[in-house]
C-alpha cells in the first residue's frame, strides 16, 4: 500500500507542534524547522511549503503551494478561516537594508540590524499570491491582501491593501559600502584567527 501524501497527526508531533486537531492534510512535501506551536481542525496546506519556528495555526485554514512561514524571531499566528495564496512569504524578521551592518543568518548577530515583531494573520483573512507580509504586521479579521502586496504596515478588520503598479527606483539613501567592506574583512580575520 503506498504511503499517504499527508503527515500523520503523530508525524507533526514529532517535528515540534504540541497539538494537532482533525481532518487535516498537510503535504508531505513540506519542510518543518525548528517549528513549536499548534494545528487546528480542517487545515490543509499544499506541496512545498516551507515553515521555520513558532507557527500558531487555527482550524480551517488554507495555506496554498510553495508559501514560506517564518516565526524564527516571533510568533506567526494564521486565525481560523484565514487563507494563503500560492508563494505567500511572512517573515517577523527582515535585515534592515538601510543599515550599514552585515547581513544574513550565517553572520553573528551583533554584526546585523534586524527588525522584528510577531504576524497574525486574523480570523477569515485572505492574503494574495506572491504577497509579502514583513515583521510586527496583523492583518485585520476579514481583512485581505491583494497580489503581489508587500504590506509593511497592519491592516485593519475589514480593510483590503493592495499592491501599486512601482518600478524599483534607486533611492538617495545609500549604504556605507567603506563601513560595511571594513566589517566584513575585520571579522573575516577573526574567523581566520580562531582556525
Amino acid at each position: 500500500m503506498p504511503e499517504s501524501p499527508f503527515f500523520g497527526a503523530d508525524e507533526l508531533n514529532a517535528l515540534g507542534f504540541s497539538e494537532v486537531g482533525d481532518n487535516i492534510q498537510v503535504s508531505r512535501k513540506c519542510s518543518f524547522y525548528r517549528i513549536s506551536g499548534r494545528i487546528g481542525n480542517n487545515v490543509r496546506i499544499d506541496d512545498f511549503c516551507i515553515f521555520k519556528g513558532h507557527v500558531e495555526i487555527g482550524s480551517y485554514v488554507h495555506v496554498a503551494a510553495f508559501c514560506c512561514v517564518s516565526g524564527a524571531f516571533a510568533k506567526v499566528e494564521l486565525r481560523d478561516f484565514c487563507t494563503l495564496s500560492n508563494r505567500v512569504s511572512i517573515f517577523t524578521g527582515s535585515d534592515d537594508y538601510a543599515a550599514d551592518t552585515l547581513n544574513n543568518s550565517t553572520v553573528p548577530e551583533e554584526l546585523t540590524t534586524i527588525h522584528k515583531g510577531p504576524v497574525t494573520i486574523g480570523l477569515a483573512a485572505l492574503i494574495g499570491a506572491h504577497s509579502v507580509i514583513l515583521p510586527g504586521v496583523t492583518i485585520g479579521d476579514a481583512g485581505s491582501v491583494g497580489a503581489m502586496a508587500v504590506v509593511t504596515k497592519s491592516v485593519g478588520p475589514g480593510e483590503m491593501a493592495r499592491a501599486t503598479a512601482t518600478v524599483a527606483t534607486v533611492g538617495e539613501r545609500k549604504r556605507d559600502a567603506g563601513k560595511i567592506m571594513a566589517m566584513a574583512r575585520d571579522f573575516l580575520a577573526r574567523a581566520k584567527k580562531k582556525k
